[in-house]
């Protein structure tokens, strides 16, 4: 029997197998691999042009048997089995996240699958596991799994199967070390990408786009940029364009580090080449003039962008909205809104968030209201850190709005049905607001909520629910309260607490609950300006 070549078999159709899904690509590769398999013929392996093979190793002829002993063998008992050889029973397999699968590339995905099922300590454990139901036969193997643990983020699994390279007895390609680069950039390991690629480059393979524009990202995320433009250089030395996607990484990382004009003129030099920028690259320097405070210039992107027949998304919009509300234009942020209505835009949350905040943070209430309002009749929730500002906002507006009083309780009430956290100076704020517009029932309602939140109200704010009460002839409620002040043994009530009491039960006739309110402020050494009112037979018979 002739011996297999270590050479993996040519996969010409993945040109970057840095952005494919691993279901996808073992299903693929795994298809066309056992077609070869099966087809008992011998034939001949052509090595990539890309694979560095050592001049006097030639393609070596293989010899497929109709019958390949197969670990994929339906007549084991555990389709399945732990790193001692044991069989894991069904059990532990559902447990694990596995399913039972008759196909290479079912048994490979299944086991990626359920590697998220296992605790990080078992970290080892896991490898193993994985190694025991999918032995590594060949480099095409080798590759399988490796793309499997960086795409399924398990980086230290990925690291330390590379490690073991050797042990499986297999010449890494360009495939497997892009794939290592792609784990250290999700690792933030990018010294050790660099040194890998530096590595590749010596050793006569060559990366593609793909691998390159992963490395330049990364490092661009992070503010390298000096390292990304040597990669840069090293991709056009390599004969590869760099793509849309790779310039706008690079236009982000420039805009990260405040190097806007510099993206602003790299995005000038893109659209004199040959390349078409993208909405994306309009994008990124538009975010990168908002956040230095120029959004006017980014909006001019922005229309340059739509006449060239791009199409904007939310998240292009939202960039506008963070800069015209961090420099105190809100109202501009309006104009923007109704633009994107024009463009079949559905504004999202954090269009509304963002908007909403800046023109609470701007004193801007009445439009805040009106988004709000807008805001909860799409169905979305507005947060508790926005309710508070804007009932603040709304309660001191209606001291001198009062109508707004109204919208207000209405937040107020929309705050306590989600058992959001309203502080003591809100519900203080609120209580005077309803108090001004005379809703005695809504005043007692808060003030109760306010006291049961464990609140010490004010005696000030105590002698505005009282004298709205007794406004409306609501004597026993006004009652009530001087009891709750009373039960408060952090306060005592004021001179003005009583005679608010004793003018409303001399009004109503009650002169038996006048003697007694005015014995309470006597007993507290209370000198008031009003007495009882002698009504009645009663009073004249003491």
């Amino acid at each position: 029997m002739v011996i297999p070549s270590p050479y993996s078999l040519p996969c010409q159709h993945l040109h970057s197998p840095l952005l494919c899904k691993p279901s996808s690509l073992i299903t693929a590769r795994r298809g066309n691999h056992n077609k070869f398999l099966h087809q008992g013929k011998r034939f001949t392996v052509s090595v990539r042009s890309s694979l560095y093979t050592p001049k006097h190793v030639a393609p070596t002829p293989l010899y497929c048997p109709d019958e390949i002993p197969s670990w994929n063998d339906k007549s084991e008992t555990s389709l399945f089995v732990n790193y001692d050889d044991s069989p894991i029973n069904e059990e532990e397999q559902e447990r694990m996240g596995f399913d039972k699968r008759s196909s290479t590339a079912s048994k490979v995905q299944a086991l990626l699958d359920g590697i998220g099922a296992f605790a990080s300590e078992e970290g080892d454990d896991i490898l193993n596991i994985i190694l025991k139901n999918c032995r590594i036969r060949t480099l095409l193997d080798f590759n399988d799994l490796l793309m499997g643990l960086v795409s399924s983020n398990q980086l230290d699994l990925a690291l330390k199967l590379h490690s073991n390279l050797e042990k499986y007895q297999v010449v890494p390609d360009c495939q497997t070390q892009s794939l290592l680069i792609r784990c250290y950039c999700k690792k933030n390991g990018l010294d050790e990408a660099l040194r890998v690629l530096e590595d590749m480059v010596k050793t006569g393979f060559h990366p593609d786009a793909a691998t390159f524009t992963v490395l330049i990202t990364s490092l661009s995320k992070r503010g390298r940029l000096q390292k990304a433009f040597e990669v840069l250089e090293l991709m056009n030395q390599s004969g590869h364009k760099p793509t849309v996607q790779t310039f706008n990484s690079l236009l982000k990382g420039l805009c990260y580090v405040g190097r806007v004009e510099e993206a602003c003129e790299r995005l000038t030099e893109i659209k004199k080449a040959s390349f078409k920028p993208d909405i994306y690259t309009y994008a990124a320097v538009m975010d990168g003039f908002c956040k230095v405070g120029r959004s006017n210039e980014a909006m001019e992107l922005l229309n340059e962008a739509l006449e060239m027949g791009l199409t904007p998304t939310v998240v292009t919009y939202n960039t506008l909205f963070h800069g015209y509300c961090k420099e105190g234009r809100p109202m501009d942020g309006i104009g923007v809104l109704r633009q994107m209505e024009q463009k079949n835009c559905k504004p999202d949350y954090i269009t509304y968030n963002t908007l909403l905040h800046g023109l609470l943070k701007w004193d801007k209430i009445l439009t805040a209201l009106r988004v709000y309002k807008e805001m909860v009749g799409i169905g979305f929730e507005v947060d508790e850190r926005i309710m508070r500002a804007l009932l603040r906002g709304l309660c001191r507006k209606s001291l001198k709005e009062k109508d707004l009083s109204k919208d207000a309780y209405q937040v107020f009430e929309k705050m306590t049905s989600r058992a959001l956290g309203i502080d003591y100076s809100t519900y203080d704020l609120l209580i005077q607001a309803v108090c001004l517009r005379k809703e005695s029932d809504k005043a007692f309602v808060v003030l109760q909520h306010m006291i049961g939140l464990g609140y010490i109200p004010r005696i000030i704010t105590f002698n505005n629910v009282i004298r709205v009460l007794c406004l409306h002839g609501k004597l026993n409620k006004a009652l009530l309260v001087l009891v709750l002040i009373y039960e408060d043994n952090c306060r005592i009530p004021s001179r003005i607490t009583y005679d608010l009491l004793l003018r409303e039960l001399d009004i109503q006739g009650q002169s038996l609950g006048a003697c007694s309110v005015y014995g309470a402020a006597l007993k507290q050494g209370m000198v008031l300006d009003r007495k009882p009112q002698r009504r009645g037979n009663y009073l004249e018979h003491q």
